[in-house]
């Protein structure tokens, strides 16, 4: 485990592999830990950096009304600077994935490209109330009732869920990790998330690095027709449907893993 003071407070990161710099970027209460099959499935072919945005798993938990998508991009920016990584690729899941867009806004000299899995630049009424509920229910709930009841509605489809043993060994795992995401750090990071949706739709229309906006079939919280709207917004973007949900990252790794392959080995053609 490795740990640096950066933009005033420490942070854990983890790198491994060898090669073209790839960096990871997590979701809404996610730790660098989620990273798990990607880290596995890519490390062979690149130098894969994680870490955890400010407040979540290892990392400082500062006081703030809320952490902004543009602070945790230039965290992004500032763990690069750390390890002498001038440009990478960069990979952002959900709120990482916002987070990945204002990295390349603020920040396009360190980004050689994007991949934006199941991401938005603007939600609708149903998204945005389905992170003021976590926002409001985190706390009144102990861990696994968050992670059963609260989150895994909105990440896995219906077939994962109906499986009660993938279920019960998808809880006991994220259960096992040693750091839960405390009730102050979601309300931080979800107030960012209220105050990037659509905030930033001129801007990102300005991005110019190859880009890969890549969505699982059933997602039913950013839903599909959320990664058409971005991949239209973006020059040049793909946009690629795979099988899964919001969690595809965990429930499809193997496909994920594929296609985050494949759009860059494109790229470095």
């Amino acid at each position: 485990m490795s740990y640096a003071t950066l933009n005033g407070i420490r942070f854990h990161y983890e790198t491994q592999g060898e090669g073209d710099p790839l960096l990871l970027i997590n979701g809404l209460a996610a730790p660098a830990a989620n990273w798990l099959f990607q880290v596995k499935g890519l490390s062979p072919h690149y130098r894969v950096v994680t870490f955890d945005n400010r407040g979540v798993g290892e990392t400082d938990m500062p006081e703030a009304s809320a952490y902004p998508t543009s602070q945790m991009a230039d965290d992004a920016a500032a763990v690069l600077d750390h390890l002498g990584i001038p440009k990478a690729h960069v990979i952002g899941h959900s709120m990482g994935g916002t987070i990945a867009m204002e990295l390349a806004i603020r920040h396009p000299q360190r980004v050689r490209s994007l991949a934006l899995c199941s991401t938005w630049a603007q939600g609708d009424g149903r998204f945005l109330h389905a992170i003021r509920s976590w926002m409001a229910l985190w706390g009144e709930l102990d861990p696994e009732s968050r992670f059963r009841y609260l989150l895994m509605p909105w990440l896995y489809t219906p077939a994962f869920l109906a499986d009660p043993a993938q279920v019960d060994a998808t809880v006991k795992r994220a259960l096992e990790y040693p750091f839960p995401t405390r009730p102050e750090a979601l309300e931080r990071q979800g107030q960012g998330i209220l105050e990037w949706n659509g905030s930033r739709l001129k801007d990102i229309k300005k991005i110019r690095v190859p880009s890969l906006v890549l969505v699982g079939r059933d997602d039913n919280l950013t839903v599909p027709a959320f990664s058409r709207v971005l991949a239209a917004l973006i020059p040049k973007a793909q946009l690629k449907l795979i099988s899964g949900g919001h969690g595809f990252t965990i429930e499809c790794w193997e496909a994920f893993n594929r296609a985050v392959l494949g759009f860059l080995q494109a790229v470095k053609k």
